[in-house]
Parts: structure tokens; sequence; C-alpha cells
């Protein structure tokens, strides 16, 4: 690794509860671990239906409304933006779920709720190959299992029905 801003090669230098962090003795500066940051949403509507989508051409799988947060941009914006474009909705209301580290490809996936009193949905094709809403009890299985998408879904479902 080197340094950001001079290029020098980076050393290591041991923070109490922090460990060993890249450092660079040229600059006297700290390179922290960046984490890259998305989003992950379930989107319902009135009628108590989950949009899924499908993306990439795989149709084996659904996928829930996933992007990256851009720059300036807070999370709940990014929900908002994301689901625009992918399925041409405005959201009416975004509540945090939970987190999930996606190892690999260094991705915090920051999931939420959000309501939408749309039902046409109009798809991005550049980005969405198929939208469509389902009933919340006919969503388990759609998904691939273990997936963070199967894994926040399934904590949203649990909820609903406690």
């Amino acid at each position: 690794m080197y340094c950001k801003d001079c290029g020098k090669e980076l050393d290591f230098k041991n923070i109490n509860n922090e460990g060993d962090i890249p450092y660079c003795a040229v600059c006297d500066k700290l390179h922290f671990p960046k984490v890259n940051l998305a989003m992950i949403a379930i989107l319902s509507n009135q009628k108590n239906q989950v949009c899924l989508i499908n993306q990439n051409n795989n149709f084996k799988y659904k996928v829930l409304i996933a992007g990256f947060i851009k720059p300036g941009e807070t999370l709940e914006e990014c929900v908002k933006r994301e689901i625009k474009e992918e399925v041409g909705v405005d959201i009416i209301k975004c509540d945090y779920l939970n987190s999930h580290f996606y190892d690999s490809s260094d991705v915090l996936m920051v999931g939420f709720h959000a309501e939408t009193n749309q039902l046409n949905l109009v798809i991005d094709e550049n980005e969405v190959d198929k939208a469509s809403w389902y009933d919340i009890d006919d969503v388990i299985g759609r998904m691939r299992e273990g997936s963070i998408a199967d894994l926040l879904y399934k904590q949203y479902y649990k909820s609903k029905r406690t």
C-alpha cells in the first residue's frame, strides 16, 4: 500500500486498541481502512406485497433493490434514489433494519424497509431485467438461501409475524 498524498510505501504503526494501522512516516498520517457503503432495501406497498427484481439475466433467484451510496448522499437519500431509478416508484417511508458485511467486495450493506403507495413498477432496463410484486408470505425461497437479501427479508418477515 502507498500513501495517497505523497506516494511513499506505507509502514504500519501499532495503535493501542486498533492494532497495526497503515502509516505514512513522511506525512505523519494514519490510513485507516476504507469500507464501501451500499444499501439494500425491502420495498413494500399498501397491499402487503414486496418488490423483487431480477438482474444480470439471472432468473433463477430474485434479489432486493440495492446500490452504492454516492459521495455526499445520506443512506436514506440513496434508498429513495435507487428505488426510483430501478423500479420507478417514490417512497413514503424508509426505516433502518440492520447491516451485513459483504466480504467478497469489502462492502457494508445497510438494510432498510421502504414503503410506497404506488403499484405500477417501471424498470430501468439497463439495471433490472424484471420487477414484480409478491405477497409478503410468498417471498421466502425466491432469493438465494443465505444471501444478504434472504437474511434481511427473513428478519423483516419474522418481525411482521410476531
